[in-house]
């Protein structure tokens, strides 16, 4: 899947600078030998050291910058195993240990993408919103990232849902994944933001699953729907466009009047719901496949569970 070089690490300057400019000598008698344990990859001294950095009120500022850049030293080491072709095993320790103090997005990220090759939808879905959630925070994430990197995670958070919601677990059942809260103001974030570092997206994949060729939903399409029903509650758009889509199978003609019947029915659950927002409908049956930049591991019928769904699309 790419996973070693989707993700690589670029941290901004002032994260990097900042374990340099503390001038107070109690500060500076943890920070300098946890520099040098950082640069000579003695992780386990450098953890002890942030440990201790986090219990002094004096240097507990630096806690965050110090924990970012051992973050990336772990993921830096789990990235080059990984382009090396070695097993998950041999680098899921490094990864989750990076990836644990939910400071740098990468990590997130890059740990969605090994849980997506693993098939693993759910954990996938969760990882991709830890991410999207540190890279919405600007203490966090100073500088912004390229426009395709936030676009990509908000794709991929969408389509890790829809596999879980679709793809049967070992007891023959599928999940429903509820989105991340914004950390923030506690609003559901994640692929249902209202702004990623600037950029709104715009059209939105909704893991709601249906019994077959019906428009009645599965136990996991009617969680879905709850949760979108809350998301419009909570942003109160004044209309939105609700785009049902079915996979290849069937004629056109079927396809056609099953996501045009889809998308109404969702419009109506959410009418019912207490949603005052002008919803608008439409079918595009088979004819607008869900664009995916990397489908490797996927079999076609998780491409077929890919393209059934219902799209929330803001103006």
């Amino acid at each position: 899947m790419g996973i070693s070089k989707r993700y690589v690490i670029v941290l901004a300057a002032s994260c990097w600078a900042a374990l340099g400019q503390a001038l107070a000598a109690d500060c500076n008698s943890l920070l300098n030998p946890f520099n040098q344990a950082v640069d000579e990859a003695r992780e386990t001294d450098a953890q002890a050291l942030i440990d201790k950095i986090a219990g002094s009120n004096d240097c507990a500022r630096y806690q965050i910058p110090a924990q970012t850049r051992l973050a990336a030293l772990r993921l830096s080491a789990a990235q080059i195993l990984m382009a090396r072709g070695r097993p998950v095993e041999d680098y899921e320790r490094l990864l989750t240990a990076a990836e644990t103090p939910e400071v740098l997005w990468q990590a997130s990220a890059t740990l969605g993408e090994v849980r997506f090759g693993e098939r693993r939808f759910a954990e996938a879905a969760q990882a991709y919103d830890r991410a999207i959630g540190i890279l919405n925070n600007m203490t966090l994430t100073p500088a912004r990232p390229e426009r395709f990197e936030i676009e990509g995670l908000i794709s991929r958070a969408g389509q890790a849902r829809l596999l879980a919601a679709n793809v049967k677990m070992a007891d023959g059942s599928t999940r429903f994944v509820p989105t991340a809260r914004d950390h923030r103001d506690g609003t559901i974030g994640g692929m249902y933001s209202r702004s990623v570092r600037g950029i709104t997206p715009q059209s939105i994949p909704i893991p709601i699953t249906f019994e077959y060729a019906k428009t009645t939903f599965t136990a996991v399409g009617e969680e879905a729907a709850r949760e979108l029903a809350e998301v419009l509650k909570e942003q109160r758009p004044e209309r939105i466009e609700l785009v049902g889509h079915t996979d290849i199978r069937g004629s056109d003609e079927t396809n056609m009047k099953l996501s045009a019947a889809r998308a109404e029915a969702v419009a109506a659950f959410l009418k019912e719901a207490g949603v005052s927002a002008v919803i608008e409908t439409k079918g595009v049956g088979s004819s607008e496949p869900l664009k995916l930049v990397d489908s490797s591991g996927l079999g076609q019928d998780d491409i077929y569970a890919l393209n059934r769904r219902v799209e929330f699309v803001r103006p």
